[in-house]
């Protein structure tokens, strides 16, 4: 599972949010941990998963990549 960025990024800029650090600051988490989050290299726990969204206004569900066997990388 890996989050979408764009998808995040598109909410956050209905609400206003600047930038990846401005959104940690809200959530109260380090601009580190959530590039962790957003990365491709970890898989991201339900809990920060639900904190991200649940702040958005979203469901988990909106902001999980659809995962799409053809595309490349």
């Amino acid at each position: 599972m890996m989050l979408d960025k764009f998808k995040i990024k598109e909410l956050m800029a209905k609400k206003k949010i600047d930038s990846f650090t401005q959104l940690a600051k809200m959530l109260g988490i380090s601009k580190n941990q959530l590039s962790n989050v957003l990365s491709n290299r970890y898989e991201p726990i339900k809990s920060n998963t639900v904190d991200i969204a649940n702040f958005l206004g979203v469901s988990p569900l909106d902001i999980i990549q659809k995962d799409k066997s053809n595309k490349s990388q």
